[in-house]
């Protein structure tokens, strides 16, 4: 996990009062091949937490979080990748890190009334 993407998390989990510490599914720690001999990183995990009375509007207001979490360490929205509201039940913010070459994606979903699901996935430039 990159050291961004492990702040995030923690941040999050305190600001949102999750029960539970997330669980990294991709540690990071295995070099993917990119073309040219160059290699990236990639890493994800996942937290749930529980949502407000409201899940719809939870999952809007703490999807504003993601940016604001990130922005004072470097991070900017990714306008390729843009923030998608997909439905009423998932948003997605892309946010990338030029200096550090890093891209993080924050996926919200609705589960039911009463759980919100927060997958956390990234990959560093090919270098």
């Amino acid at each position: 996990m990159s050291k961004d993407s492990t702040w995030l998390l923690n941040t999050m989990r305190t600001s949102l009062k999750a029960p539970e510490r997330y669980t990294v599914t991709d540690d990071g720690s295995t070099d993917q091949e990119c073309d040219n001999g160059k290699h990236k990183r990639t890493f994800a995990a996942h937290m749930k937490v529980p949502a407000s009375p409201n899940a719809h509007t939870a999952l809007i207001l703490d999807a504003g979080n993601v940016s604001g979490f990130l922005s004072p360490r470097g991070y900017e929205l990714d306008t390729e990748a843009g923030r998608v509201r997909k439905s009423d039940n998932k948003y997605v913010e892309a946010l990338f890190n030029e200096k550090a070459h890093t891209r993080i994606t924050v996926t919200l979903t609705v589960y039911d009334a009463s759980t919100l699901s927060y997958t956390l996935t990234g990959t560093t430039d090919c270098l």
